[in-house]
């Protein structure tokens, strides 16, 4: 079957199915959480991928936000914002307290570093001053915080463990307080902020990310139809039947030229002179050959063949 297919409709289907897979794994890596892992049983219940991706998160928000509100609580030119920093840099080294306990009681591992993005961040706020900085803190601060409590809530309403459950509802009070905290600034600008998680391919989003795969998943169905299709066609298409020689007459190689007709060998002529031909033998019906060697003269007589009578 499958060679009937034609070969460039096969090799596009599995270019498509590999790009499908390939963005699917960069889509994960990028969100810096790949390959955490099936289910553990612990004593407080199963820990599945998104709980150790919950704990992972809030280890890195604390990572870069506890120093970038230290660095706030220095360096921006607005007292508010100052006051905020404060907050949240003190209330961060308690929040990753908690959560290097339950990592420890349930066996998950931690980042030890923020990831690219949240070292950006850092770079980009410390390269402002005065009012720019005060802007750039609470923006992004307030990114971050938004983008981590989406992930709380959604681990907080379907884990299957009580102390991940706990720990949810503890760091969701944190983050909504922070929030609050960053807010009532009034330099959040809302329009800035990244829209809410797309809810799977019938959303309305139209970046790449959101529309790579199912443009890929469509290419390779589309193709694997159109080989389908092909399939058929050639499967259902009648065939020619061609009559094929008697098993007598087999093809000649090389072929062999038409021949010329050759004119017979003419008759004896008549002879008529001194010597005549003898009578045949009775019975036999034989004829008396004549050879130049036998007689002298314009005609020779040809000697009997053995076995001949010479009719004396």
């Amino acid at each position: 079957m499958l060679r009937r297919i034609p070969r460039f409709l096969r090799v596009s289907v599995l270019v498509a199915v590999l790009l499908a897979v390939s963005v699917s794994v960069f889509q994960s890596w990028s969100s810096d959480t790949p390959g955490t892992g099936g289910w553990t049983q612990t004593q407080w219940g199963p820990v599945g991928p998104a709980d150790r991706d919950l704990l992972a998160k809030v280890r890195m928000a604390g990572l870069w936000e506890q120093p970038t509100g230290q660095q706030a609580e220095q360096q921006a030119s607005s007292p508010q914002v100052r006051e905020v920093g404060q907050h949240v840099a003190g209330e961060h080294a308690t929040l990753d307290a908690d959560v290097r306990t339950v990592a420890d009681k349930l066996g998950v591992l931690l980042p030890t570093s923020p990831s690219a993005q949240q070292l950006a961040w850092m770079k980009e706020i410390s390269a402002q001053t005065g009012s720019d900085y005060d802007r750039m803190f609470v923006q992004r601060v307030r990114e971050a915080h938004g983008n981590v409590l989406t992930q709380i809530a959604a681990v907080r309403v379907g884990t299957r463990n009580s102390l991940v459950r706990d720990f949810a509802t503890t760091a969701a009070e944190f983050v909504t307080r922070h929030i609050g905290y960053l807010e009532s600034t009034g330099l959040v600008d809302y329009d800035a902020l990244p829209a809410p998680p797309s809810p799977g391919l019938l959303s309305g989003a139209t970046g790449w990310t959101d529309l790579a795969v199912p443009i890929l998943v469509f290419i390779a169905a589309l193709l694997a139809a159109s080989a389908l299709v092909a399939a058929m066609r050639h499967r259902s298409a009648p065939r020619r039947v061609t009559a094929a020689r008697p098993p007598s007459e087999p093809p000649l190689d090389p072929p062999v030229a038409p021949t010329a007709a050759i004119p017979g060998p003419r008759g004896a002529p008549e002879i008529s002179g001194p010597y005549p031909v003898a009578a045949p033998s009775s019975g036999v019906g034989a004829r008396r050959r004549m050879s130049p060697t036998d007689v002298s003269g314009p005609y020779r007589r040809v000697d009997p063949a053995p076995g001949e009578s010479t009719g004396s």
